[in-house]
């Protein structure tokens, strides 16, 4: 599996399989086509990225940004180029420069967290473009761990695809093929564990 929301074991245990008698094949194409589906629905990954990347932002307040989720401060740089020539030239530091919101987001010990904001203190001020990005943030983006409510949900979503496999068009197409998977209106109890989840795009390039 590719960073699947829930584990193998979780959803063994989901179909109460005791004897590890399913196919691992299938219920591992179970838990990453409903990851997928959770990923698309809510317009954002629940896992860390290995290494930290950049990403570039054009902001309209100078003093709020929104940028793509951030699981963790270790290796945060964010810079501004504040003479429009692509030269980067001015380092922020966190905690004098700006601060990371949600602010009491990694609060809690071992809960899954992502900063979703940038907010500039002190003397500091975003640039406001529309001709280029003027915010370059350096991240591990993504969630610092999968949230309790998506493991659950991509629970509920792997099971019903797995149980599939028992209905009469299931059967007609093959076992081992999912399809294209969405979550819809079929899946109320999936849709309510992902509402508070959704991503608003924050236009990362």
């Amino acid at each position: 599996m590719t960073n699947g929301f829930c584990t193998l074991a979780e959803l063994r245990t989901q179909l109460d399989d005791t004897t590890s008698a399913l196919s691992t094949e299938l219920l591992e194409r179970a838990i990453n086509t409903s990851s997928q589906a959770i990923r698309e629905y809510c317009g954002r990954k629940f896992w860390l990225d290995a290494s930290v990347t950049a990403r570039y932002y054009t902001t309209d307040l100078t003093g709020l940004a929104w940028v793509d989720d951030i699981g963790t401060t270790t290796g945060l740089l964010v810079d501004t180029d504040t003479s429009s020539d692509g030269s980067w030239a001015t380092s922020w530091t966190i905690n004098t420069d700006f601060v990371l919101h949600p602010r009491n987001a990694a609060a809690a010990a071992n809960t899954a967290y992502a900063y979703t904001r940038i907010k500039a203190i002190g003397t500091k001020a975003f640039m406001t473009s529309t001709l280029r990005d003027t915010l370059r943030v350096t991240a591990k983006f993504g969630w610092s761990e999968v949230p309790v409510d998506i493991t659950e949900a991509c629970l509920l979503k792997a099971s019903s695809l797995f149980e599939r496999r028992k209905s009469p068009l299931g059967m007609a197409s093959g076992i081992s093929e999912f399809g294209v998977v969405r979550i819809s209106r079929s899946d109320p109890d999936v849709i309510a564990l992902l509402q508070p989840y959704i991503r608003v795009g924050v236009g990362a390039v």
